[in-house]
């Protein structure tokens, strides 16, 4: 039997075009959803349902929603949530928990302070400790989604980045730190997270001391991608490859859009507005959205370019489905990329990786 070779091709291509629908399907269903408008006029903001697994008090007053525009309370402010009638939403399928608008602030504030708690205390673990920094993070990026970047949002980013620094400080595996990071209920969350702790770890190989640098570090790390919120959710569910040349002048325009945001708050430190604005540049004049080479970069920018590059390798991501284990990132950045980065940095960052024993496949 003969079959037309050009009739088998066209298949494969409609193949692979309804398989990268189905995916985007997929990834814009599973996507946190946005506020919603209730039947008596309130805003409610989703919660994801894992936040509250461990067991810990109701900051805020919390509701399943029933429909469209309808909210029932299950758990009241200061009562702790109970694991088994949160395992059975789940197995219903309800993902979220959702809290008033007008209380969400609370939620951000308390997730805050039992962060700093935890990465300070005795009793808990690393993985533990990285959890709820994660959890803190995640209320700071929701509160900016929902409600957008404000003044009293980005001073809790602010106390997320100091969390941050001290659990990198007080605990030397990096590896375990990143592997936490997996957690964290949104890809934005985990990538930005990891950003910052690596970034802090780098600037510390770097020979930094100066506190005010490394949180600066942290913070900007935490905040690099901030852009992204301005995009259109289909456009960062898009793997870059498939991206058309309009869709990537978009996409490249993040930095730029997320200097913006943070420059009309009127009190983002420059350093941190240079770090979301360079983060994509690199020593070779490659990157967007200048082209800006080594000299002209921001110097905590050139510490954020390199540690953002690492993380996307390294931690799944709609661009590198099947991370690389460090090692395998290390190489890539050096002879694939032709090892674009700021050279200090990237000897401390080397260093850093050799002794990891094991990769971070998710």
């Amino acid at each position: 039997m003969h079959v037309n070779v050009y009739y088998m091709s066209d298949l494969l291509e409609i193949f692979n075009i309804l398989a990268n629908v189905y995916k985007l399907i997929y990834r814009l269903k599973n996507m946190d959803p946005k506020k919603i408008k209730s039947s008596n006029d309130e805003f409610f903001v989703p919660l994801p349902i894992e936040d509250f697994l461990t067991g810990m008090k109701a900051a805020v007053d919390l509701y399943v929603r029933l429909s469209d525009e309808k909210f029932v309370l299950v758990f009241k402010n200061g009562l702790k949530t109970e694991q088994s009638q949160l395992a059975a939403y789940k197995e219903k399928s309800i993902r979220y928990l959702w809290a008033k608008e007008s209380e969400y602030a609370k939620m951000t504030e308390h997730s805050v302070v039992v962060a700093g708690i935890a990465v300070n205390s005795d009793q808990t673990t690393t993985p533990q400790k990285a959890k709820f920094v994660s959890q803190a993070a995640t209320h700071i990026f929701n509160e900016f989604e929902h409600i957008g970047l404000t003044h009293e949002v980005f001073e809790q980013a602010k106390l997320v980045t100091n969390v941050t620094v001290t659990l990198v400080q007080n605990h030397n595996d990096l590896l375990g730190l990143l592997e936490s990071m997996k957690g964290s209920s949104s890809e934005l969350v985990r990538h930005s997270m990891a950003v910052s702790a690596l970034s802090v770890v780098l600037g510390m190989g770097l020979g930094w001391k100066n506190k005010n640098t490394i949180e600066k570090l942290s913070l900007g790390g935490l905040m690099h991608d901030i852009g992204l919120k301005a995009l259109p959710p289909e456009l960062i569910c898009k793997p870059k490859i498939q991206m058309t040349s309009e869709e990537l002048t978009i996409y490249e325009s993040h930095p730029f859009k997320g200097m913006e945001m943070v420059m009309s708050l009127g009190v983002v430190p420059d350093d941190i507005v240079s770090i979301i604005y360079e983060h994509h540049e690199n020593a070779i004049g490659q990157g967007f959205p200048r082209r800006l080479r080594n000299l002209k970069m921001h110097p905590l920018a050139k510490v954020v370019a390199c540690a953002d590059t690492f993380v996307h390798l390294v931690l799944a991501n709609v661009n590198c489905p099947i991370p690389k284990s460090p090692r395998e990132a290390i190489l890539y950045m050096e002879h694939t990329m032709g090892q674009p980065f700021d050279k200090e940095v990237f000897k401390v960052l080397r260093n850093i990786t050799s002794d990891f024993p094991m990769d971070l496949a998710s």
